[in-house]
């Protein structure tokens, strides 16, 4: 990942995606900003009440300012550990960009071919996923906990692609951002049985870690796996392999006890 720390706001980039920037823009927010008037190391983009609103939405503004867009540009999600899709269109421009209260409802991911509309996941140790086809220019994001992974949220993303721009698999390149990694993410029995159910088996999914008494989940190969599965390469994934808690001086953990929410965001020029 290429991250610009000269700017305001210390942002990563996928390297894969970045070398398509003429036609895209995309980022990944940190909990941390130069000279920020947010509480200090709490750049946070999330309304959920763990800063003033008012605050929160000066934090989106500036972000849209230091990529060259309108704040009204963005679209968010309610993000409800499901694996509901929303088509993007023209009318849903601004949606969650000011407010809860519109928000897409009952969804944890979006597509998009649209122009200047930029799609936003929000994150706190869950996995955000960025989707670009450069052949047909569209594009997706998702927001993957353990419920929307074992629900193979990656998956009902391409086929959504595929259904609404004629996408094919093989042309797409996705960034699975930074999470909990296996390093730290120990599960229940719960979770265990429902990663083996999904995925036919918990091997490399479902590991042992010295650290914790129970078993640790592996979210980032869980969403590897299904993206190859339905026909993405190998090769066009790129794994940011940053695990949230460990590295929680710059994204927020909700293992951490943190309350606030970075963003991995897209947008079709």
């Amino acid at each position: 990942m290429y991250i610009d720390e000269d700017k305001p706001i210390p942002l990563y980039q996928f390297d894969k995606l970045k070398s398509f920037d003429n036609q895209i823009k995309h980022f990944i927010t940190t909990r941390n900003q130069k000279h920020s008037q947010s509480i200090c190391n709490y750049f946070t983009i999330g309304l959920n009440g763990a800063i003033g609103n008012d605050i929160v939405l000066d934090n989106r503004k500036q972000i849209a300012e230091q990529f060259g867009i309108s704040p009204d540009s963005f679209v968010f999600a309610s993000q409800v550990h499901g694996n509901g899709v929303f088509i993007v269109r023209d009318e849903d421009r601004g949606k969650g960009a000011f407010d809860r209260s519109s928000y897409l409802c009952d969804v944890d991911a979006m597509v998009t071919n649209r122009k200047g509309i930029c799609i936003v996941t929000q994150a706190a140790d869950c996995v955000p996923i960025l989707f670009y086809d450069p052949i047909t220019n569209a594009i997706g994001a998702a927001h993957a906990g353990w419920k929307g992974t074992v629900a193979k949220i990656p998956a009902k993303v391409i086929r959504s692609m595929v259904t609404e721009f004629g996408s094919n698999p093989k042309d797409l390149l996705v960034g699975i951002g930074p999470s909990i990694g296996s390093c730290c993410y120990e599960v229940g029995d719960e979770v265990v049985a429902m990663v083996a159910e999904a995925f036919g088996s918990g091997d490399g999914l479902i590991l042992n870690n010295k650290k914790f008494n129970k078993p640790v989940f592996d979210l980032w190969e869980a969403n590897r796996r299904t993206l190859v599965d339905v026909g993405v390469k190998s090769e066009n994934i790129e794994i940011a392999g940053i695990c949230t808690k460990c590295n929680n001086h710059l994204f927020f953990s909700a293992r951490a006890g943190d309350k606030g929410r970075f963003g991995a965001a897209i947008m079709i020029k």
